[in-house]
C-alpha cells in the first residue's frame, strides 16, 4: 500500500532549495515515486515534484489523463509518468501563456509564459535513458515541475506586478488553510502538519 505524503506549503526552505540528483531507478527511488503518485491523486493534481513532499531529490511524477476528441482532458484515464533526474535539453523560441496552479500554493492561480515545446532527458522507471518532446499542457507541466527541482515556484515566473498581487492573495489563502485545514494533507511552513479538514468542519 502506498504512503500519502503531506505536501509542503510555501514558504518552506526545501521549496526554495536546489534538489540533489537521484541515484537512479533504485527500489527506494521507485517506492518514493509510487508514493508521490498516490499523493498526486489524493491531491487531485497533474504534477508533483519531490521537494513538494520534503524529499530533496530530482524526481517528478505527472498524470495528464487522456485527451478527448474535443481536445479537453479526461482525467478519468490514468497515464502516469515517472521522471528521474529530468533535464530540459531544448526549448522552442515560441512561447505560450497558460494559467498555472501549484499544490504548494493551493487555491492560487496565475498566467505564466513558457516555451511552448521542450525536450526533456530523463531516466524512466525501468532505468532507461529517455529523451522526449512535450508540447501544450505537457510542456507547461514538466517545466513547472523541473522548476521545483531548482527551487523556483511558478509565481517567480510572473511579472512583478502580478506576482505581488498573487502573493497578497496567497497570504490570505494560507491563513485560511492554517485555520481550517485543507482538502489534502499539507505541512504548515516549518512546523507541524495541518490535518485535512473533515467534511463537517470544512468551510470551502
Amino acid at each position: 500500500m502506498s504512503t500519502i505524503y503531506p505536501i509542503l506549503l510555501q514558504p518552506h526552505k526545501v521549496l526554495s532549495a536546489v534538489s540533489e540528483p537521484a541515484p537512479g531507478a533504485t527500489p527506494q527511488v521507485l517506492e518514493t515515486l509510487e508514493n508521490m503518485l498516490a499523493t498526486l491523486y489524493r491531491a487531485d493534481g497533474v504534477g508533483l515534484a519531490a521537494p513538494q513532499v520534503n524529499v530533496s531529490q530530482r524526481l517528478v511524477v505527472t498524470d495528464l489523463g487522456g485527451e478527448r476528441p474535443d481536445g479537453k482532458r479526461d482525467y478519468s484515464v490514468k497515464a502516469p509518468k515517472f521522471f528521474i533526474n529530468p533535464t530540459i535539453t531544448w526549448a522552442s523560441d515560441e512561447t505560450r501563456s497558460l494559467q498555472e496552479g501549484c499544490l504548494s500554493l493551493p487555491g492560487l492561480w496565475g498566467d505564466v509564459v513558457r516555451p511552448s515545446v521542450v525536450r526533456v532527458a530523463y531516466t524512466d522507471r525501468d532505468g532507461a535513458a529517455v529523451e522526449e518532446e512535450f508540447s501544450g499542457l505537457g510542456a507547461a507541466v514538466i517545466q513547472h515541475e523541473i522548476d521545483h527541482l531548482d527551487g523556483v515556484l511558478f509565481t517567480q515566473r510572473m511579472t512583478k506586478l502580478r506576482r505581488d498581487i498573487a502573493m497578497g492573495k496567497w497570504a490570505r489563502l494560507r491563513r485560511n488553510i492554517l485555520a481550517d485545514g485543507a482538502d489534502f494533507d499539507v505541512f504548515a511552513a516549518e512546523t507541524g502538519v495541518i490535518k485535512a479538514a473533515t467534511e463537517q468542519s470544512r468551510k470551502r
